[in-house]
């Protein structure tokens, strides 16, 4: 399967990017600058440069599936998450549908059904994923959202607690949630549902199956 990943260079999105290699998918990697390319050329994927903020209809054409792993990052302003985060998401979205890509895989966060009852200053954050995620569910893709807890840097487990209504707050690895979207990619049993995910106890592959 030839996969298209959005925020290939990112913390989650690299680790998401050396999976699908490992797991023999053809990984076409957007990148927004010309310095992350070779980055993602020497680990095997081919890299495009294309910014979210701006026209991205050409990216999907040729590919199977796409991840969306992008985000604007915790420095940056309330405009660039709508720009990044909402807008950038629904772009890529109206692309796939655009080039009959029929498989997307959007990174999310728990919490964004309910903004208003999140941290302040997370707010203006949910609310522009929830927006992007809505649209998606609008669509025709056959959509899997995956919505973690507070992402740390800790080492894998490879297992996870999900479920498609998860109550209370918690965290996960980066590494756990890559590994999560990258089993949810070819797991008909996610499509169309949006899953929450925290640490857990049951291998990644199983909490899939029983969602």
């Amino acid at each position: 399967m030839n996969v298209l990943v959005a925020g290939a260079h990112g913390k989650t999105g690299m680790q998401i990017v050396t999976l699908l290699l490992e797991s023999d998918h053809h990984v076409t990697a957007m990148v927004k600058e010309r310095d992350q390319i070779e980055k993602m050329e020497k680990l095997g994927a081919k890299a495009l440069l294309a910014n979210l903020e701006t026209d991205i209809a050409f990216a999907t054409e040729g590919v199977n599936a796409v991840i969306f792993a992008a985000g604007s990052g915790p420095d940056t302003g309330p405009d660039k998450t709508i720009t990044i985060d909402q807008d950038g998401a629904i772009k890529l979205i109206e692309a796939c549908e655009k080039n009959a890509v029929e498989r997307f895989v959007m990174l999310s966060a728990m919490g964004v059904d309910n903004p208003a009852e999140g941290p302040e200053k997370l707010q203006h954050y949910l609310k522009a994923k929830q927006k992007a995620d809505e649209r998606l569910q609008k669509s025709n893709l056959n959509y899997t959202i995956i919505r973690p807890g507070r992402l740390t840097n800790d080492e894998e487990t490879g297992t996870i607690e999900a479920s498609e209504h998860l109550t209370g707050a918690g965290e996960i690895s980066r590494a756990d949630v890559a590994l999560t979207v990258v089993e949810a990619l070819n797991n008909q049993n996610t499509y169309r549902k949006v899953i929450d995910v925290l640490n857990g106890d049951k291998q990644i592959a199983e909490a899939l199956k029983e969602v």
